[in-house]
This record gives structure tokens, C-alpha cells and sequence, in this order.
């Protein structure tokens, strides 16, 4: 707090005189405390993807690239009530084709963006598996102790002008307590 001290004083001084002491105490639980300035240490990011998820923009991969210790999760997961009602609607010959289809490409998404990861020095595990693209996230923060959560704006679904975040993310940042980065 003595830095803002300080940092206020001067942007203040000669101008609100004795209103500095009221200036800080109105806005002090709106100032960082030096143990907030210290930047959490991220040794493992869970980073979901999905075919929604789109383009990684450059920033980010630059962004992550501050974090070459870290380990990142790459996760695919494919929803499983969506096969179980292809497999009940056209049987199951066509979800199984599709299941494989739907693997097939996670393999390639999450191996190009494993390399990439990987080129930045980075130590990247990839996940493919079937369940719920939300619980199963929420799931995975809470029980292995990622550090960090990157996750794409559009994960899980279309995003629209009315809707510039999905459903899905909007569900998972409201129950999650680590940092989140959203792209």
C-alpha cells in the first residue's frame, strides 16, 4: 500500500491538500496491496479446444510463451449427449463413424497446436476423450490444480453479436477460482 501511498501524494500534491487522507481512504480497497503486485507462479495451464474454438492468434501463443517451466493440458472433448442422440436418431454404425471422425480431427487440431506449443519451449500433454464440455473442464481445474485456464471466447458454440462469449465459457469462468485467460 505504500507505493500507492506515494503514487497518490504525488498525483495529488497541491491539489487536494488535506483531502488526501479521505481521496485514500475511499478508494483504498479499489488499490493493490504489494502482495497482489506478485504474479501467481504457472507451472501447469489446462487450454480446452474444440472445432468451434477457431484460429490461436499470435498474441497468445507470445502471451504463453512467458510460461516455458509450464506444462499445458491440451484438451478435446467431444460431447457425449450430442453422439448418444446421433446414435438414437440414425443408429449406431452412424455415431460410431462420426465418434471417429470427431477423433480423428482432435488428433490433428490438438497435434498442430501441441507442436506449436511445443516450438516455444513449452511441455504439452494432449487429451481426446467424450463427456461434457463444461462439467468435465470444471471438473478437470478443480481435481488436477492447473495454474492457469486459457480458453477460446467461442468454445463450445458460435458466437454472435448478442452473444460475443458462449455459453459453455460463460458457465465455466462462473465456476472456476483460477485465473482464466479468454481469447
Amino acid at each position: 500500500m505504500d507505493i500507492f501511498n506515494k503514487l497518490i501524494q504525488r498525483k495529488f500534491r497541491g491539489i487536494a491538500g488535506e483531502r488526501y487522507e479521505e481521496i485514500a481512504k475511499r478508494y483504498r480497497e479499489f488499490l493493490l496491496l504489494p502482495e497482489e503486485f506478485v504474479l501467481p507462479e504457472v507451472r501447469s495451464i489446462l487450454m480446452p479446444i474444440d472445432r468451434f474454438s477457431g484460429e490461436i492468434p499470435e498474441s497468445l501463443y507470445e502471451t504463453l510463451s512467458a510460461y516455458i517451466e509450464a506444462k499445458v493440458t491440451v484438451v478435446y472433448i467431444s460431447e457425449k449427449k450430442t453422439l448418444k442422440i446421433i446414435e438414437e436418431t440414425l443408429g449406431r454404425e452412424e455415431a460410431e463413424r462420426l465418434r471417429n471422425a470427431k477423433m480423428e480431427f482432435a488428433e490433428k487440431l490438438s497435434g498442430e497446436i501441441a507442436s506449436r506449443l511445443e516450438g516455444l519451449g513449452l511441455r504439452v500433454e494432449r487429451r481426446h476423450f467424450l463427456g461434457s464440455k463444461s462439467d468435465d473442464i470444471i471438473s478437470l481445474l478443480k481435481d488436477e490444480d492447473f495454474d492457469l485456464l486459457v480458453v477460446s471466447r467461442s468454445y463450445g458454440s458460435e458466437v454472435t453479436k448478442t452473444s460475443p462469449i458462449s455459453p459453455i465459457v460463460l458457465r465455466i469462468v462462473q465456476h472456476v477460482e483460477k485465473p482464466v485467460i479468454v481469447w
